[in-house]
């Protein structure tokens, strides 16, 4: 494995650790100002959006990574795996199981890998 690979993986955990936690600034800074969200209903956020329904609408109440094919490109990355999460909405309380695989790409920048997109497909069953 190499250590870009590592790195890209520790990311990747610091990541779904921060949506758990609740952490908008250490979220926020791991995602690149141009970053493309697709939701697994099709609806397509902004970094502004998203961090809005982070901050505003959804409790990340469990994040899990499956094996992740991870290649990289000089300082460009694709990342692909499945994802587990149970979220809750803030206002209602109601919760959510999603299933999907997710297709990521990653920057590198100032050293540092940024999220800039991230795709979702549903998985049945």
């Amino acid at each position: 494995m190499t250590s870009e690979v590592s790195r890209l993986e520790e990311a990747e955990a610091r990541r779904c650790a921060a949506l758990m936690a609740g952490d908008a600034s250490a979220l926020e800074a791991m995602l690149a100002a141009d970053l493309v969200h697709i939701h697994l209903n099709g609806r397509i956020d902004d970094k502004i959006g998203f961090m809005a329904g982070f901050r505003d609408t959804y409790l990340f109440r469990q994040v899990t990574r499956g094996p992740l094919n991870i290649r990289t490109w000089g300082d460009s990355a694709v990342m692909i795996g499945p994802l587990t999460q149970r979220l809750a909405i803030r206002t209602t309380g109601e919760e959510m199981a999603v299933r999907a695989i997710t297709t990521q790409t990653w920057q590198r920048s100032g050293g540092e890998w940024l999220l800039t997109t991230c795709h979702n497909a549903p998985v049945s069953g």
